[in-house]
């Protein structure tokens, strides 16, 4: 009887071994499927939309001429320079047009989940490694921010390198490894200010772990220094824009969490089917197996990671709370380890059933696809003047009169607003002279406009977003025609946003 046990025993340990390699096989297959198709995706996610707000001001700053001049953009500007450093090296080779604006967002989308899956990251099995490649490939606002012209997706390259870079350091910590860890965090700053917290809390974690190994490898530590001195030289710039009455974002409420939450796997469909995959995973190891197979992984390190963004998330949500300072993108830094945290669930659950992976997988790819589907379809990059700017382009004006009625604009200088309002119409070969107007949430725009416009040839253009507080449309609508019947007018409208084109040749009248 012992011996028809034993051999029993072989038999379901090799049909597990068969089952599991199956499974780790099938999730391989999986991830490489997903990494393949969402680099496509990648390339083709905004094609055919016009340039919205924060992308028209990225066109704007690539297109300085002089050195000097981009530097005086980039410092006007709140945001970190390292991006629109690197768009306007490539906007002289690959021009400013809508596709090739967004093309570099494209391939550091499409790197990011390429780093992972040809990394070596001692802990994680084969299939968990290229799992989580698979989830930052699927992660919906990486794949969203990939066709769009701003940084987001060089911080998502980024952040993901940074964090290997980490986990590296800790294993073996050593100068060169420290100066790789150190470079990739300053230029993660560089990219957007909030990598700092990821970068000071893994700074923390590396310098309480490895103690007199950590200080030793000072000297990686200049890099830094550079870093410094700009962020010195830029804060009061930034400081202007932190103002209350000047910070657009509203203070986050509890009742936002729930959204927040659902912002790290990139919807809240794919939070709750992880869960459940979870679950299911957990009851069906312990139904088809008497004991989870043994852990071979050393996961501890790759856990200081996963702990070290959380704290970083925490940190940046709970800044909203006490200033209006948070927006979901800003959680970008933080996502690759948060990610692989998911992974490090699914790695200990796939002890129990090894098919956890693929579940995943496929789940990412469920809730994936729709999306992609609608916003294919649809676009959503409603807020923007590029169509109105083409439409008064016809009218051949000779001064553009242009209000962004925002809270942010009275400390913003005309030589910054002017490019911005008069983009469309530069990159046209049809360049005006554009007045830009300021104004505060209690004044009218609609008289101040059109005083502004009063000389023969003159255009308005008036965007503006009433869900934003400080927004003088909520309480001025326009109202320019009813005030002067030589102005034909057109809202662009869509939901709160709001552009409204104005020429007195009746141009925007005709696309009514």
């Amino acid at each position: 009887m012992t011996a028809v046990g034993h051999t029993l025993g072989r038999v379901r340990t090799k049909s597990r071994r068969r089952g599991g390699d199956l499974a780790g096989r099938a999730a391989i297959a999986l991830a490489c499927a997903a990494i393949a198709a969402t680099t496509v995706l990648r390339f083709y996610i905004g094609k055919g939309q016009p340039l919205w707000l924060d992308e028209t001001w990225t066109g704007a700053i690539a297109a300085t001429e002089g050195w000097g001049a981009f530097w005086r953009q980039v410092y006007l500007d709140v945001n970190a320079p390292l991006y629109y450093l690197v768009i306007h090296l490539w906007q002289a080779v690959g021009g400013l047009s809508n596709d090739s604006l967004r093309l570099p967002s494209a391939i550091f989308g499409a790197l990011a989940p390429l780093l992972i899956a040809f990394a070596r990251v001692e802990g994680l099995s084969r299939p968990a490694r290229l799992t989580w490649a698979a989830l930052v490939a699927m992660w919906i606002p990486g794949v969203w921010f990939s066709g769009d012209a701003r940084c987001y997706a060089l911080l998502l390259l980024l952040t993901t390198a940074q964090t290997l870079a980490f986990v590296r350091l800790l294993r073996a910590p050593d100068t060169g490894r420290a100066l790789i860890w150190c470079a990739l965090a300053a230029l993660s700053i560089l990219t957007h200010y909030h990598a700092a917290i990821l970068g000071a809390f893994q700074g923390l974690a590396y310098l309480a772990l490895a103690r007199g190994k950590a200080v030793r490898t000072w000297p990686a530590a200049l890099v830094f220094v550079p870093v410094a001195a700009w962020l010195a030289w830029h804060a009061p710039r930034i400081a202007l824009f932190a103002q209350p009455d000047v910070a657009w974002y509203q203070l986050l409420r509890f009742d936002r969490l729930g959204r927040v939450a659902s912002y790290v796997p990139g919807s809240q469909d794919l939070g709750l089917a992880l869960i459940a995959i979870g679950v299911a995973a957990l009851v069906l190891g312990l139904i088809l197996t008497r004991k989870p197979e043994p852990s071979r992984e050393r996961t501890g390190v790759l856990w200081i990671a996963v702990l070290t963004a959380a704290l970083g998330a925490v940190l940046v949500v709970a800044m909203g709370f006490w200033r209006p300072s948070f927006t979901d993108r800003y959680l970008i830094p933080f996502v690759p380890a948060l990610l692989l945290g998911i992974v490090l669930v699914a790695q200990g659950l796939a002890r129990r059933f090894a098919w956890t992976y693929a579940a995943v997988i496929v789940a990412a790819m469920a809730v994936l696809w729709p999306w992609a589907q609608r916003d294919l379809d649809r676009g959503w990059r409603f807020y923007n003047w590029e169509v109105a700017s083409a439409d008064l382009i016809k009218a051949r004006p000779t001064t553009l009169v242009w209000l962004w009625d925002h809270p942010a604009t009275p400390v913003m200088e005309t030589s910054q607003l002017g490019p911005v309002g008069g983009f469309f119409f530069a990159r046209a070969g049809h360049p005006v002279q554009v007045t830009s107007i300021q104004v505060r949430a209690s004044q009218d725009p609609n008289p101040i406009l059109l005083r502004a416009a009063a000389a023969p040839g003159s255009a308005i253009l008036w965007t503006y977003d009433i869900g934003v507080r400080g927004t003088a449309a909520i309480r001025h609508r326009p109202n320019i025609e009813a005030l002067d019947p030589s102005f034909k007018c057109r809202n662009y409208a869509r939901g709160s946003v709001g552009v409204v084109a104005c020429d007195r040749a009746g141009s925007v009248e005709t696309r009514r």
